[in-house]
């Protein structure tokens, strides 16, 4: 199942709970610092959240935020020589990580925890004291190409960016995060510059730090950051920075008018398709009915599609619901891989469980199989410092609070079988279908007459 943390959901609308496990500070330039201490944990992950992403780019500057994220590893003020700040984290057996989603970008680094400020240095480094260099940028424009054609030719990644295409249109959720070819290759040195003026800034910006780690030394090491000599080492140029209103530079997407259908001919073995539609955001009440109505249809091999495509037909090796939650929107849909000659069964079958789930309640020995099973998987994976800090991270920079493990559980165990039907049958709409094709397929047609447009 492909879908944001349990994080990206509805803060509960309850009093904050007496107790959170962690600890929260806001220093004086706007910077928020959160972190979880975990005493039995031998190691330290930390991660700087920046309030950017693709959806914050015009259709000229696209992929730009993922550009910049791949540019401030060819040097820093601290390691100016690319591979320097690498070499510096993996001497001490940690590493450093970094990713561009569609409405944040993130530099992690996890280390054993006696060098955690080893960890600290190297995202600061990495968000607010990049060159910038004109020849990384001439250098790393290439390499993001191949890195856009890697994808391409993937056609189990690439036909999630075909399914987002078709459902957002020309929107920004509708294009590649990383951009295309051509806008990478004409963007130039001042833009990026100027991106990050705009953004790196530190009212856009969240500290996470989980692990064993005190949360007064992770605010004394953050408050170093912006005093000379290492705040006055950015060397950024002399673009002028401009304050920018993260909620105001999102526009939302247009409604889903009806049903379509793509296909993109690719001579292979294996046909993919997703077929899904409009999800609901994560500030939305009926997205944990919505997460457990993807976890019967779709999630783990004891769910509906798994057992009825692969188990009991054996139609498709790989079937799954997938999902994502936006500040304003979301998606909801089902991705498999498929023997080309047993296409129209595939999706025959796909339609006929999407289908069941509006015409009959699920039972309630499912749900309680689906919320065990969601609230265990949240569970186990909030034992590891790097999902702790992601967790924190994502929760401060999207939400109007972080949500405890036991808040999204009590959401969870509130949902009912009647909460499921109403969901199926508010998202599950014929009308609002939106089915993407990847494969030796030549012409839509057999699968418009499968949906009915």
């Amino acid at each position: 199942m492909r879908t944001p943390s349990v994080a990206s959901g509805l803060a509960a609308k309850r009093p904050r709970a007496a107790d959170p496990p962690h600890r929260r500070s806001v220093l004086s330039n706007g910077l928020r610092i959160v972190t979880q201490q975990m005493p039995a944990a031998r190691s330290v992950s930390v991660g700087i959240f920046v309030g950017v992403g693709s959806r914050h780019e015009d259709e000229a500057h696209a992929g730009l935020s993922h550009l910049l994220e791949h540019l401030v590893f060819k040097g820093t003020a601290g390691h100016p020589d690319p591979g320097a700040l690498s070499e510096a984290i993996e001497g001490c057996g940690g590493s450093v990580n970094a990713s561009t989603d569609r409405e944040l970008t993130v530099y992690t680094s996890r280390v054993p925890a006696d060098v955690a400020p080893r960890a600290l240095e190297v995202v600061a480094e990495l968000a607010l004291r990049p060159l910038l260099r004109h020849r990384d940028l001439s250098a790393e424009k290439p390499v993001i190409v191949d890195e856009i054609r890697m994808y391409e030719d993937s056609p189990g990644d690439h036909v999630f960016s075909l399914f987002d295409e078709l459902l957002f249109g020309r929107h920004a959720l509708g294009r590649e995060i990383a951009g295309t070819p051509r806008s990478v290759r004409r963007a130039n040195h001042e833009t990026v510059i100027g991106h990050w003026r705009d953004w790196y800034r530190p009212e856009h910006l969240v500290l996470a730090a989980a692990g064993r780690i005190d949360h007064e030394t992770v605010v004394r090491i953050a408050g170093s950051w912006f005093e000379a000599p290492f705040a006055t080492s950015v060397a950024a140029g002399s673009v002028t920075s401009v304050p920018v209103d993260r909620d105001r530079a999102l526009v939302a997407p247009e409604p889903v008018a009806s049903a379509e259908v793509r296909v993109a001919f690719r001579q292979l073995s294996q046909g993919n398709l997703c077929i899904g539609l409009p999800g609901v955001s994560r500030s939305d009440p009926d997205r944990w009915a919505l997460d457990l109505l993807s976890a019967v249809l779709g999630d783990g091999m004891s769910s509906r599609l798994f057992l009825e495509l692969r188990e009991r037909r054996s139609l498709a090796y790989d079937v799954s619901t997938f999902g994502a939650t936006y500040a304003d929107c979301g998606t909801f849909g089902v991705h498999a891989g498929f023997d080309p000659d047993q296409a129209d069964q595939v999706v025959g079958a796909i339609l006929e469980q999407l289908e069941r789930v509006v015409q009959d309640p699920i039972s309630q020995a499912e749900l309680e199989r689906a919320r065990a099973y969601t609230r265990g998987r949240l569970q186990l994976r909030l034992e590891e410092t790097g999902s702790v800090a992601s967790w924190l991270g994502t929760g401060e920079s999207l939400l109007p609070r972080i949500l405890t493990v036991d808040e999204v559980i009590e959401h969870l165990d509130a949902v009912s079988v009647g909460d499921l039907l109403d969901v199926a049958r508010r998202i599950v709409r014929p009308d609002r279908m939106r089915l993407a094709v990847l494969g030796p397929f030549r012409s839509p047609r057999r699968f418009e007459r499968m949906l009915g447009t």
